[in-house]
């Protein structure tokens, strides 16, 4: 009964690369318009309320493709090495009882019904109960139209703000429930600040104590880590499923 649990909780961590074809699979239409677009010589593309250039546009997508398939690869390996730890573990079928088998096959079905039914209906985001409003902050928004547009579908606002002073201002006198920042940005002149996320978590730490803040960037090491960690913030992610499903915890 143990052997099996490991399985299906890898089939579970499977959803979320899962959820993020969903929400390619969701913007065809958007992906229709914008081959349209291109033989009239616009190349633009709305997401939701932004408008996005076939660049921005294909970059978006090429950056969740590349997540899904960085995902789906970790999964792999994590899956061969418990089906490894299962194999020299699991106990033989006889060891067990009539109702413990019992058990591991309902949950088999379980698991092969999930793995086989990977759609718009049965897969949700599912965004904590707790987060109806977030503050995104990036000097750049239409960077993350795809994420925003699948929030807002799912009922959740999304107010964007491009520098920590508005960022700063928007919270005192709003009502967020969460914060997500990149960790670079221009905050009013040409020089990019490579602090500016982490300067502004621990700013927003001072006035909440307990109000998630997601620094989302393009890359991450175990020096932004600590970073992240000293100012304050909740988390720091590269991974668009990740800030997904930090979302839903």
């Amino acid at each position: 009964m143990e052997g099996i649990a490991p399985i299906i909780e890898s089939i579970a961590m499977i959803l979320w690369p899962v959820i993020l074809i969903i929400i390619l699979f969701s913007f065809r239409k958007n992906i229709q318009s914008l081959i349209k677009s291109s033989e009239t010589r616009k190349f633009t593309v709305k997401i939701g309320e932004m408008e996005l250039s076939m660049d921005e546009f294909s970059k978006q997508q090429g950056d969740m493709i590349k997540d899904l398939q960085t995902r789906v690869n970790e999964l792999q390996r994590q899956m061969e090495r418990k089906g490894e730890l299962i194999t020299k573990d699991e106990a033989p079928a006889e060891a067990l009882g009539f109702e413990d088998r019992r058990v591991d096959v309902r949950r088999s079905e379980d698991a092969q019904r999930v793995a086989r039914k990977p759609n718009a209906k049965s897969v949700m985001l599912d965004i904590d109960d707790d987060i109806s409003d977030i503050l995104w902050v990036d000097d750049h928004p239409k960077n993350n139209a795809f994420l925003i547009e699948s929030l807002n579908k799912e009922g959740v606002s999304v107010s964007t703000a491009k520098h920590t002073k508005d960022a700063i201002k928007r919270f005192e006198h709003g009502a967020f429930d969460c914060v997500i920042s990149d960790s670079t940005r221009l905050e009013g002149n040409e020089i990019q600040n490579h602090q500016a996320g982490f300067e502004l978590a621990g700013a927003l730490r001072e006035i909440d104590k307990n109000v998630p803040i997601y620094i989302y960037t393009d890359a991450v090491n175990e020096k932004m880590k600590e970073k992240a960690h000293n100012v304050g913030a909740t988390a720091i992610t590269s991974s668009p499923s990740e800030l997904l499903k930090l979302l839903s915890d």
